[in-house]
């Protein structure tokens, strides 16, 4: 069994959830720090998606949608093995979360990170 959650297992429950609009890019963050809980980061044309990851690498919990006219600012801090990503947003309270620089088991992260590295760094 898989712990971490295949792209095309994650963009089917978008589908099906109707949160999928093709511009998605997808990592794996933990909420804090390193034992904090995991959560999958999607970041779209409409905002970014924050969806809970149980202890068995499922989507289980309530999904939180911070839309794109909520958010102010976003900001990836390098660190030595990990980033520290920062979502500002004046109308609700976000954590910081920790951004593995690779993700064994889950091959598009390096390349979806630098892709949002680019973009918000």
């Amino acid at each position: 069994m898989d712990l971490f959650l295949k792209r095309e297992e994650i963009t089917s429950f978008l589908k099906e959830k109707k949160l999928y609009d093709g511009t998605e890019k997808i990592i794996w963050a933990n909420i804090s720090n390193a034992q904090g809980p995991m959560v999958v980061l999607v970041f779209n044309r409409n905002g970014v998606l924050t969806l809970p990851i149980t202890p068995m690498g499922k989507i289980k919990g309530d999904i939180i949608v911070t839309g794109s006219s909520e958010i102010d600012s976003i900001k990836f801090k390098k660190g030595l093995i990990a980033y520290k990503l920062y979502i500002d947003s004046s109308t609700m309270d976000i954590p910081v979360f920790r951004v593995n620089k690779m993700m064994l088991g889950y091959a598009n992260h390096k390349k979806e990170l630098a892709m949002l590295l680019d973009q918000y760094a």
